[in-house]
């Protein structure tokens, strides 16, 4: 077997828990981190909206500070760090934009952080990093070979590994939009968002339905990568190839069955959109709200516009994950040539 998957199989046999409300807690995350992020817009999207015959609001977390809403994860996370861990430092992996958050929090709180990211990274994610002043390397295929990485130098200097989904307090900080949401649109009766590990969508979950049981949460993956997806049609966490997509941010292989458990648990769908779809729909907010996103923040505007989500006068928010596009993939889009 060879030893750069030995990590990732290992998760793939870790002993199933569950993420409940009793480990994640997103109003405590909310006290902990408000004052350090922005409270971003909830607009309502009109055209979308008579196109369904919905009401579609948009969560516009591409209007962070970092350009995406994990800065709010990594923020509750560092945080609750003990002061011994915090002198020593931090490492994690990540695609781009959870190492953003942790960069971003870093220089907030002046905790030293490493950051390992794939060699295919969007080169705009690796600019906006050095800005925050942490030290970013450059290893593996994908955020499943990078995280493999990051174990084994987080072992080797004694740092705290801040995980991109896998950990209570992440999922608490993701939690704090759905709160957001629905204290500005309580009337809210379904809540899409963009699924890579499963922690923004469980986080939504947990939170949302604290407050309004009967909500529906819905996760959205694209064809080209669809990890969760096909492990919770299987029932089991197992191993995805990845194809080439726009969605870089959810691109993943493996599935860990701890998040596949809470997924199971709190999510009430997910479903899938083609690359074409996804790209549609970048260009459709583009077009519409003038609004420029990543690919993966796209998923949930594609899902809803290509009838993957049947639903009909409804009030349905879609968190719009993020920003950070490379121009590269821009032009790409732009010429509908992805």
């Amino acid at each position: 077997m060879s030893p750069k998957f030995f990590g990732g199989l290992k998760r793939l046999k870790k002993r199933m828990l569950i993420y409940s409300e009793t480990t994640v807690k997103p109003k405590s995350a909310l006290r902990r981190i408000k004052k350090y992020i922005r409270n971003t817009p909830l607009d309502e999207f009109k055209e979308l909206s008579q196109l369904t015959f919905n009401k579609i609001f948009l969560k516009l977390e591409n209007w962070q500070e970092t350009g995406s809403f994990k800065v709010r994860g990594a923020l509750n996370r560092m945080l609750t760090l003990k002061e011994e861990d915090k002198s020593r430092g931090v490492i994690t992996a990540s695609a781009g934009n959870h190492g953003l958050g942790v960069a971003y929090a870093s220089e907030l709180l002046g905790i030293p952080a490493r950051i390992v990211m794939p060699v295919s990274a969007a080169q705009t994610k690796i600019k906006m990093l050095s800005t925050f002043g942490a030290e970013v390397v450059q290893a593996g295929r994908d955020y499943d070979e990078s995280e493999d990485v990051a174990h084994r130098i987080e072992s080797d200097c004694k740092l705290t590994f801040v995980h991109a989904f896998e950990d209570p307090y992440i999922i608490a900080g993701q939690g704090t939009i759905a709160l957001e949401i629905l204290k500005k649109l309580p009337q809210t009766e379904i809540i899409v968002a963009p699924v890579g590990g499963g922690g923004l969508v469980s986080g939504l979950a947990i939170a949302a339905k604290q407050i309004n049981p009967d909500i529906k949460i819905i996760g959205v993956q694209s064809e080209a990568s669809p990890a969760m997806y096909r492990a919770w049609k299987s029932n089991q966490a197992i191993e995805s190839p990845i194809l080439d997509t726009i969605a870089d941010g959810l691109a993943g292989r493996l599935v860990s069955p701890t998040m596949l458990a809470t997924v199971q648990k709190y999510v009430d769908d997910l479903v899938l959109v083609s690359e074409k779809e996804i790209i549609d729909a970048m260009l459709y907010l583009l077009e519409t709200k003038h609004i420029l996103v990543e690919g993966a923040a796209a998923v949930g505007v594609a899902a809803i516009k290509n009838k993957r989500i049947k639903a009909v006068d409804k009030n349905i928010a879609i968190v719009i994950s993020g920003r950070n596009i490379d121009l590269t993939i821009v032009r790409k889009v732009l010429n509908s040539k992805f």
